[in-house]
């Protein structure tokens, strides 16, 4: 029996653990996590044995044999390190670590200590890619002569400009997170890399001299084979593709579409070759997609087991590095494979990313703050402290995330603080002695609906006690029109419109919002809360996707499945308005214990919006009206699916959906009243700062 500790107790650590469960003989016996909490839930719920602050203390329990590495890139090495040195074997999530030099530390600790050290490179072991392999060791399409790979693909963090995460910290970053996926695949058929020589694409300032490059197209000398990458993500149609050109034929794997199949030439004369041979590619094609769905339909009818292609190689990569070591044999992806691909995309980086610019050492703040803004840096948060900056005011600004942020956090007027709305004491310290608190963070959270509650309502609780203690002014909470009902009903809706009183009906997210308003205006009523709850509509401007869910369902960008016939005037309302709305509610008078929706007098419906969306981006957008019942209907049937098989999951509501199409007609002529918000009025200034903004 081998004993296993997951470092780490993210998202990837439960795909670690659902993938070991199909391994016989090797069982989860310890997380390690400094968050305690987060390691916990993760031990209770895969059901492994003890949690550990730290792998020093796991180390000295004796608690495992063989560690899972699933911290930070930044922070593999440190670890990795520990457990080497201690003669655990040690399987790292890519990148190997976050530099050569660290690379070579590793295998020098792995080779002093006899340990085993691998990399998980799980795309060498995605399905597609599998095949194509085994279709090139049969050698049914001759010699291989050429290995190339298109990686084109979206990147969720850089459309929502999320500029904190690692893989923006560093110009070659972005290499160390995604481009040793399809670098491990060229390696894998073309041999070690001998010479590199790459040509960028023009860098894109993603924060005050930071450059960012998101497309490079490399020419790689391998050692079997020559090869050519070309790179690129924050792309809207996502696509990655392998292919090999063989001296009777080529091979190709769509990664994403979860294909393989081959160009081949057949016995007829060429007239009749290009049918026969076409339509046997045509049919590789079609077999594999007809296989994708059969296996979907089957994982979702649990008639068998998890069989998504991430999953799939996720387990394989797993399942081979610890059959290596039962073998007592040293693993394919071992840390001399990960440490190569590293010095690749440190060659590739110095050869054309350019370096950032050291940015100004910021002031220090003169004075105690006027304002604090928790949530501060994201979409709305960055534009409100842009308008109260410039209005004069000194803020405090709270976020998870203070890296990489937009050139207004410089000013010496913002003062920055890290922290999350959970953490009181963080709120506490954040808020200083600032009379008016502005909450725009949401806390959060995801999974079952108990963690959306304890996120975003225990948040707002956390925020408005701290607020309470203190004696503040004013706190003005920032919430959605997600907590009001909002299908077809005969009166307009007003600030003065009380939360969804049928919320068990309504989704996760906007059943919190309504317990959010119903708590903080309780406390209010109870205590005296000076609160003030705004509530924005359909949230628009630079910074924003364009691609808004209040639109319709976005399975992807270029189709919008409409929420209804797409007809009805939608709530839309500028981003700059809301920030001055948010900036009068903290100057308005006797407003406490009130509430007040945020919608503009630009209005247009969803068809309208898509097409001039499409048309300012020169995509063939699509807007696809569609029947509420017969969207609540389909919901519903998946309902019965995952009931049948053994899903305790709540039954869509067709309110929810109603309310999704926003038919209800918005009055916020209490928000012009009382605080004096005039939102813009002209169709065409709506248009460049909503739509067209986002043009190329």
């Amino acid at each position: 029996m081998s004993r296993i500790c997951l470092v780490g107790a993210g998202y990837i650590s439960r795909v670690h653990a659902d993938a070991l469960k199909a391994i016989p003989d090797h069982r989860i016996t310890a997380i390690v996590d400094p968050n305690e909490a987060a390691a916990t839930r993760l031990a209770r719920d895969i059901g492994a044995g003890d949690v550990f602050a730290s792998v020093e203390a796991a180390l000295a329990a004796d608690a495992f044999d063989r560690a899972h590495v699933l911290v930070p890139p930044d922070l593999h090495a440190p670890v990795a390190l520990t457990l080497l040195q201690a003669g655990k074997a040690v399987l790292l999530e890519k990148p190997l670590a976050a530099g050569s030099a660290e690379c070579r530390a590793l295998l020098e600790a792995a080779a002093a200590s006899g340990a085993a050290l691998g990399v998980n490179q799980n795309f060498v072991h995605h399905p597609a890619f599998a095949r194509l392999r085994r279709l090139l060791d049969a050698g049914t399409l001759g010699r291989p002569n050429h290995v190339s790979c298109l990686y084109n693909v979206p990147l969720r963090q850089m459309a929502a400009r999320q500029f904190g995460h690692w893989m923006f910290r560093e110009p070659g970053n972005i290499l160390l997170e995604q481009a040793v996926h399809p670098l491990s695949q060229i390696v894998a058929l073309a041999g070690a890399v001998q010479e590199v020589r790459a040509l960028a694409g023009p860098p894109v300032e993603i924060a005050p001299g930071l450059p960012f490059t998101p497309a490079l197209d490399v020419s790689l000398t391998c050692r079997a084979l020559p090869a050519q990458l070309r790179f690129a993500v924050g792309q809207s149609f996502p696509f990655w593709q392998v292919t090999v050109i063989c001296d009777d034929g080529v091979a190709v794997a769509d990664i994403l579409a979860n294909r393989m199949f081959s160009y081949r030439r057949s016995r007829w004369l060429e007239a009749l070759d290009g049918m026969v041979s076409g339509l046997a590619t045509a049919g590789g094609i079609a077999r594999d997609a007809a296989r994708g769905m059969a296996d979907y339909a089957a994982s979702t009818l649990r008639l068998k087991g998890r069989s998504d292609p991430f999953f799939v190689s996720m387990r394989a990569s797993i399942a081979a590095f610890h059959a290596a070591l039962d073998a007592g044999a040293v693993p394919a992806l071992d840390g001399h494979f990960g440490a190569d691909l590293v010095t690749v995309c440190e060659t590739i980086r110095d050869q054309v990313m350019p370096r950032p610019t050291p940015r100004p050492a910021k002031a220090e703040a003169v004075g105690p703050c006027d304002v604090a803004v928790l949530g501060g840096t994201g979409f709305i948060g960055t534009h409100v402290v842009r308008r109260f900056v410039a209005d004069g005011l000194r803020v405090a600004v709270m976020a998870r995330s203070l890296r990489n942020l937009p050139a207004v956090f410089d000013d010496p007027r913002a003062t920055l603080h890290r922290g999350d709305i959970g953490d009181a004491e963080a709120v506490a310290r954040a808020i200083g002695d600032a009379p008016v608190v502005v909450n725009l963070a949401h806390g959060g959270g995801g999974g079952s609906f108990e963690e959306v509650r304890r996120a975003m309502v225990g948040g707002a609780e956390t925020v408005a006690k701290v607020c309470r203690d203190k004696g503040v002014r004013r706190l003005v909470h920032v919430g959605s029109i997600a907590a009001l009902y909002l299908g077809p009903q005969p009166a307009a809706v007003t600030g003065a419109t009380p939360p969804d009183p049928q919320e068990h009906k309504r989704g996760d997210y906007a059943r919190a919002k309504v317990l959010c308003d119903r708590l903080l205006l309780d406390l209010h009523a109870r205590e005296g809360l000076p609160v003030v709850i705004l509530r924005p509509g359909l949230v628009v401007g630079e910074g924003s996707s364009p691609f808004h869910s209040g639109v319709g369902l976005y399975n992807n960008e270029q189709h919008c499945i409409g929420w209804n016939d797409g007809r009805n005037a939608l709530p839309f309302v500028l981003v700059e308005d809301v920030a001055a709305a948010i900036l009068q509610a903290c100057r308005a008078e006797g407003i406490e214990g009130r509430c007040y929706n945020l919608v503009g007098d630009v209005r247009p419906d969803a068809r309208r919006y898509v097409a001039d969306l499409a048309q300012a981006l020169g995509r063939p957008l699509r807007y696809h009206p569609q029947s509420t019942t017969w969207l609540w209907l389909e919901d519903f049937g998946k309902w019965v699916v995952k009931r049948a098989t053994g899903r305790r999951v709540p039954a869509p509501a067709r309110r929810d959906f109603l309310s999704r199409g926003m038919q209800a007609r918005f009055d916020c002529a209490d928000a012009v009243r009382d605080l004096g918000w005039q939102p813009v009025s002209d169709t065409e200034l709506f248009r460049r700062r909503a739509i067209l903004v986002h043009a190329p």
